[in-house]
C-alpha cells in the first residue's frame, strides 16, 4: 500500500476534504487577494496582527528612511541647509516561516501614513505539497486569473495591462505559478512607487515654495 503523503499547507488556505471546490470568479482583484491576512497596501501594524492569527514567525530584515526622513533630505537638498538631516526609519523588509515551513517575504513602501505593504512572495516546496489539490483551493480563494492557467496565471486591477512579468507591472498584479511549487507574488505595481514619490516631491513643494522668479 503506498503511503499517503500529508498535504502541508498554508495557515490562511486550509485544505478541506470535501468534494470538488467550486471556483471562485475570475477578475479578483489583486487589493482583495490576501496571503496569510496580508494584503497589498496594508498598514505594517494590520500585517503583523494578520501574521501571527496565521501563525507565522516574523523577523524584520532592515529600515530604510521614513517618508518624514524623506521629505527632510529633500527640504535640505533645496535650501542648501546645513547639519544632519533628521533621521526617522521606517521597516523596509520581514521575512516569515509559516506553520508548515512555507516561506514568505515582504516589502513595505514609506508612505506618510507609515509603512505599508509594497510586494510580498509566499514559497512553497512542491515537494511537500499535493499540487493538484492546492491548485483547486487556489481557484476556490483566487478565481481564475485574468491572464494565463492555473499552472501560471496574473491577476491584475482593471485599467492596468496584465502580463506575466511582476517586475514591470504598472498596477497592483499577482501572478501564481504552481508548475513545480508554488509561488505567489503580489505588487503593487511601478505607478504606486511613483505615486509615493510624487508625494514626498509635494510635500517638500509646500514647505519650500518654488520661486516665480529668478535673477539671470
Amino acid at each position: 500500500m503506498i503511503p499517503m503523503i500529508a498535504v502541508l499547507l498554508a495557515a490562511a488556505m486550509p485544505l478541506t476534504p470535501a468534494a470538488p471546490i467550486k471556483p471562485a470568479a475570475t477578475g479578483m482583484s489583486p487589493l482583495r487577494m490576501d496571503v496569510a491576512g496580508v494584503r497589498l497596501g496594508m498598514p505594517i501594524e494590520h500585517a503583523r496582527t494578520a501574521l501571527t492569527a496565521a501563525n507565522y514567525t516574523c523577523k524584520p530584515f532592515g529600515n530604510e528612511a521614513d517618508f518624514a526622513a524623506r521629505v527632510a533630505a529633500e527640504v535640505k537638498d533645496r535650501t542648501r541647509a546645513r547639519g544632519p538631516v533628521p533621521y526617522t526609519t521606517g521597516t523596509m523588509q520581514i521575512d516569515c516561516t509559516g506553520p508548515n515551513g512555507e516561506g514568505l517575504t515582504i516589502h513595505f513602501a514609506q508612505v506618510q501614513s507609515g509603512s505599508i505593504v509594497d510586494d510580498f512572495s509566499l514559497r512553497i516546496d512542491g515537494r511537500t505539497v499535493d499540487l493538484p489539490a492546492l491548485r483547486r483551493q487556489l481557484a476556490a480563494k483566487y478565481g481564475r486569473p485574468m491572464v494565463g492557467t492555473e499552472l501560471r496565471g496574473s491577476w491584475c486591477d482593471a485599467g492596468y495591462r496584465c502580463g506575466e512579468s511582476i517586475v514591470f507591472s504598472e498596477g497592483p498584479t499577482v501572478i501564481i505559478d504552481t508548475s513545480d511549487a508554488v509561488m505567489i507574488n503580489a505588487t503593487r505595481g511601478t505607478r504606486a512607487e511613483k505615486a509615493d514619490d510624487a508625494a514626498v516631491m509635494a510635500t517638500a513643494d509646500r514647505l519650500v515654495p518654488k520661486k516665480a522668479r529668478a535673477a539671470f
